[in-house]
């Protein structure tokens, strides 16, 4: 017993040593910073959550408010036990974990939430005994430096969650769509699970596997084992408005869902014609505030990864026609103006080409009011050479927002029908600038919004012309019949689009209040089954619309004091008479410049619109005898030819294109209707009223002939690419 003094004055040097080393040494080394996590919401104008933006490390991170009592004993059940009583080394487990291994009984750690803190703020390193005994005296350092609360909520905020969710409160909006706060015992338990291992517990691919490891968690915790599992992937993805950052936007988070809603739905029905989906952009004309951004819509079966087809450039089909008759304006045209639609050669860089309408038929003397709420092709073809130049179309789509790289040379003639490609957030800011009558007003999608002048760009009357066409139901009615889609119990503008063989539709408008876009396609530029912008688009146009003016009445534009109302022929574009035909009277708004310049008609003693000879073509197979006659009284001449593929051509295979990427369609100056095509060495395929040849290498001889004795032939070569 003498030695018992010298035994408790070693134990007290030790007990000291080892008190000094548990409170000194931690000052040895330096704790990780333990910043506040980036807020990565997106809230819309109301302050309700959109969504998060994704950090520099493609993680989404959401800082928790509050530690909910729930989570903080899931998380304790299931990663350290002891956190509230140990110092930030759990020695009995430490010890326990020691002789686990050492014993060879498994492997088994001792990591505390405090370690795992140090790891999670620290770079990575190597595992091993130094580094783990560097974690320790750093997790030490945190502890005394910080209330327990505070670590676990930095741990909360920054572990992995699976599926680039870092953080609780991202976790809880991804996989049950509530806050943290709002989550059940098993719903924290099933977090608290993933923590382990994110990727083989990942409840999306393993959901088993995460069964298994929550109902463990709610065992020590003494919950429900049996609750089902509940999860479900949902997009947290931030609307494409944010821009990347954090942030207020403009946009209203309640039409934002039902839109959203609304494409889904649409395109859901159109999915046995190869729809997969559409994008919905929504602007308030005052402000110029992006209040629907709708980036992707999908059916079930989409295809073609997750492009945001707010900003993904797509042929424009004939939505850029509006702005082609706003550049004929400015040299000379108005509403009234005559423009022939008539089967028309135009010369091109390619050599000559026959541009159709979009259903082969004619119309013979046609007004911009008519050629425009038909969309039809040829007479914008005449407009844009007639008045302007493709210079000139360029240099206005620009001005009004579109971005259209590459030169005049490299359009052609062909910018008139839609051969640009454009983005639909560029088609509602140029919309909502004639919705304006020619005040352009940048898109705003950020709160608070920047201070914007806005800035008269466009002729007033132009553009109220041009939105007074696009809201003539009767005029749209000869092309498209009553087009519910496009009909609405309030004075609205519409324009639809169709690329070429259905790979995009588009439907855009406006009413004073609001301009609304909406792109109906396919990601992967797989075209759709006949789907066009009144069929696809439209819809959806249609239902947003009406649900804008729910609760906030629609108007229309102010029409421009200069402006009055004046009666033409719309055979010939002259003002009319009281002998005009009611069916060819047309009420027109004019300028008193555009009266001055009405031109004289000319008509035969029955009072039929002398038409000039370029319509000659056109008058032998019309049914309009009774309204026209030509300026030759004798029978008119006919020149059958060839048209597509013309005499001496060479036609080169691309081996690049699916499909029906070997069809060329056939094309003649006969009746379409009446036209039979042989060819002895290629065959002719008859689909929808089309003719087509399947083309093969070498030199191939066509025929076309039409009664009573009209024939024509060409010689053309197919090379191979």
């Amino acid at each position: 017993m003498k030695f018992r003094p010298h035994i408790m004055r070693a134990a007290g040097v030790l007990f000291s040593i080892a008190a000094a080393a548990y409170y000194l040494l931690p000052f040895c080394v330096e704790a990780p910073e333990l910043p506040p996590p980036a807020d990565a919401r997106v809230t819309d104008r109301h302050g309700a959550l959109l969504g998060f933006v994704p950090g520099a490390d493609g993680y989404r991170c959401q800082p928790l408010e509050q530690l909910p009592p729930t989570l903080v004993r899931a998380v304790l059940a299931a990663e350290d036990k002891r956190f509230y009583q140990h110092g930030g080394v759990d020695v009995p487990a430490l010890v326990r974990a020691l002789r686990q291994n050492l014993g060879g009984e498994g492997k088994s750690g001792a990591s505390t939430i405090s370690m795992q803190l140090v790891k999670l703020y620290s770079p990575p390193a190597r595992r091993t005994i130094s580094t783990k005994l560097r974690e320790m005296l750093q997790a030490r350092r945190l502890e005394m430096s910080h209330t327990k609360d505070e670590l676990l909520r930095a741990y909360l905020n920054r572990a992995d969650f699976s599926n680039l969710c870092r953080g609780a409160e991202t976790a809880a909006w991804f996989y049950f769509g509530k806050k943290a706060a709002e989550l059940n015992e098993p719903e924290t338990a099933l977090l608290a699970g993933l923590l382990k291992a994110p990727t083989q517990l990942n409840p999306l691919r393993y959901p088993e596997a995460a069964r298994r490891r929550r109902n463990r968690i709610l065992a020590a915790m003494g919950g429900d084992t049996s609750a089902p599992l509940g999860v479900a992937g949902r997009s947290i993805n931030a609307p494409s408005a944010a821009g990347g950052r954090a942030g207020q936007l403009t946009l209203d988070g309640a039409f934002q869902s039902r839109c959203a809603a609304i494409a889904r739905e649409e395109i859901e029905r159109l999915r046995e014609r190869n729809v997969s989906q559409a994008a919905v952009v929504v602007v308030d004309n005052r402000s110029g505030e992006v209040l629907v951004s709708v980036p992707a819509a999908f059916t079930e079966s989409s295809r073609g990864g997750a492009l945001n087809g707010t900003v993904t450039p797509r042929s424009a089909g004939s939505t850029l026609k509006p702005f082609v008759y706003l550049m004929a304006f400015r040299h000379g045209a108005w509403p009234g103006t005559v423009l022939a639609d008539i089967p028309t050669l135009y010369r091109s860089a390619d050599g000559v080409q026959a541009p159709g309408n979009y259903n082969d038929q004619y119309r013979g003397p046609i007004t911009i009011r008519q050629a425009l709420a038909c969309s039809q092709n040829i007479p914008a073809l005449e407009a844009l050479e007639r008045f302007g130049s493709v210079e000139e179309q360029l240099e206005l789509l620009r001005s009004v927002g579109f971005c259209v790289p590459g030169s005049a040379e490299e359009y052609g003639l062909g910018l008139a029908i839609g051969n640009a490609h454009i983005t639909l957030t560029e088609l509602v800011q140029a919309y909502s600038t004639l919705a304006r009558c020619g005040t352009i007003l940048p898109l705003q999608s950020r709160l608070p919004l920047q201070s914007t002048e806005p800035r008269e760009l466009l002729p007033a009357a132009d553009c109220y012309r041009l939105a007074d066409i696009l809201s003539d139901a009767s005029a749209r009615a000869a092309a498209f019949g009553p087009a519910p889609s496009l009909t609405f119990p309030f004075r609205a503008a519409a324009k639809t689009g169709t690329s070429s063989n259905f790979r995009d539709n588009w439907c855009v408008g406006f009413t004073a209040e609001y301009t609304v876009g909406v792109w109906v396609g396919n990601f992967d530029n797989t075209p759709m089954q006949e789907v066009s912008g009144v069929s696809g688009a439209g819809p959806i146009f249609h239902r947003v619309m009406l649900l804008l003016h729910e609760d906030r009445p629609a108007s229309f534009p102010d029409c421009p004091p200069q402006l009055c109302r004046v009666d033409i022929d719309t055979r010939n574009g002259c003002r009319a008479s009281a002998s005009t035909p009611d069916f060819c009277r047309q009420s027109e708004l004019a300028t008193p410049e555009d009266i001055a310049r009405l031109p004289r008609g000319t008509y035969d003693a029955e009072g039929r619109a002398v038409l000039s000879p370029r319509y000659a073509e056109w008058y032998a197979t019309c049914s309009y005898k009774h309204l026209y006659v030509t300026d030759s009284s004798g029978p008119v001449e006919r020149r059958p030819s060839i048209l597509i593929p013309a005499h001496g051509s060479t036609l080169t295979l691309d081996p690049t294109l699916p499909g029906s990427g070997d069809l060329v369609e056939l094309r003649s100056t006969l009746p379409a209707a009446a036209a039979s095509w042989h060819c002895d060495t290629l065959r002719i395929i008859h689909r929808h009223g089309k003719y087509y040849a399947r083309l093969i290498p070498g030199v191939h001889t066509l025929r076309v002939t039409s009664p009573p004795n009209l024939r024509a032939q060409s010689t053309f070569r197919v090379v191979a690419d």
